[in-house]
């Protein structure tokens, strides 16, 4: 009864989603999408009051919710859970912030068939908590008690839930919701960074190999009883990971929201976030996989930044950058504020 939306399977959907925070300590989301091929993605506007129906998958009615704030986010079809527009990034007018990235190792259990009815579908958790809730804490505390279902999302080689998703809200609050031997498990997320696979706490202690960097520059030592001296300023991270890996991505976006100085006001926070993301902006043909399964043709792949987006949680504004563009687009709660209904706006619908 599902419909699989796109019949192009995507090997991977790397993604890297940090904040920031101003000397107010008001929020700013960062967040890139890649992937081998441009999956149509749509700006998606959901007024207050948007009942969202869910269906289970006999197609029978499933969950239902209604918003109870506006909701500005990044949508894709993947997945036909009731909403074919699925939010992969979006946040809401109470200051909640949402990002799904990929996760190769997740796998969430199903729950019972007689329980379908109630459950929300884990491909509309975004959706969910954007709907329902404005912090962390208070999502935190409803997912411990709420009932999710697995579907199998076909267009990422038939696994189940293969993302695992963070949240942060305007205060500062950060946390990542993850699937860990069959349930979804919290953890609160001190460094605001969340890339893709391995799991979150992996990530963590991996932190403990970088203890050695510093935005320090140092231009000037003394190596075989000769006294050097680096003849140019950026030598500092020259330790930092280049690769474009989700461990490399990682440690680079805690590197860059650690370092950089809180901005004084909010127009400065979001200039500093663009700075940042241009970090993590992937070109096509920079790195190109080649793959050959047994029996098959070699095939090549190449991933880039399909888009990049800015959220702004306090003022409620999102600035969206695809491929194709050079400058960010502004969207904001105010600029859709007359809109009545639920509202889409194609993303590089020109490339």
């Amino acid at each position: 009864m599902f419909l699989l939306i796109s019949s192009a399977p995507f090997s991977a959907e790397p993604s890297t989603s940090l904040a920031i925070q101003d000397i107010n300590n008001n929020l700013y989301h960062g967040r890139t999408l890649e992937l081998t091929t441009d999956l149509p993605s749509w700006i998606t506007y959901y007024p207050e009051n948007t009942l969202f129906q869910k269906k289970t998958p006999d197609g029978k009615a499933g969950a239902r919710y209604q918003s109870h704030y506006k909701i500005l986010a990044i949508s894709t079809k993947v997945y036909d859970d009731g909403d074919i527009y699925n939010i992969f990034q979006g946040m809401n007018s109470g200051g909640l912030s949402f990002s799904a990235n990929l996760i190769n190792s997740a796998d969430l259990d199903d729950v019972n068939p007689n329980e379908y009815q109630n459950a929300i579908p884990v491909t509309a958790i975004g959706e969910w908590a954007l709907s329902q809730f404005s912090r962390v804490s208070e999502l935190k505390a409803s997912v411990e008690k709420t009932k999710f279902r697995s579907p199998v999302i076909k267009g990422f080689g038939n696994i189940k839930a293969p993302l695992h998703y963070a949240f942060y809200d305007k205060d500062g609050g950060s946390i990542v919701i993850e699937a860990v031997d069959g349930k979804l498990t919290v953890y609160e997320n001190p460094t605001r960074v969340m890339t893709n696979g391995p799991d979150f706490p992996w990530h963590l202690q991996n932190l403990n190999n970088y203890t050695h960097l510093t935005n320090i520059d140092r231009s000037h030592a003394t190596l075989g009883n000769v006294s050097i001296s680096q003849p140019d300023s950026g030598i500092a991270i020259a330790a930092l990971p280049s690769s474009d890996t989700s461990v490399g991505r990682f440690i680079r976006g805690v590197f860059y929201t650690t370092s950089v100085p809180k901005p004084v006001n909010a127009a400065l926070a979001m200039n500093t976030l663009a700075h940042i993301m241009n970090r993590f902006d992937r070109i096509k043909d920079i790195t190109v996989d080649e793959r050959q399964a047994r029996g098959e043709v070699k095939t090549s792949q190449t991933e880039y930044t399909v888009w990049t987006s800015l959220s702004d949680l306090k003022e409620g504004k999102m600035l969206v950058k695809g491929y194709a563009d050079i400058n960010y687009t502004e969207f904001s709660f105010d600029k859709m504020k007359d809109k009545k209904m639920p509202y889409f706006e194609r993303i590089n619908a020109e490339q």
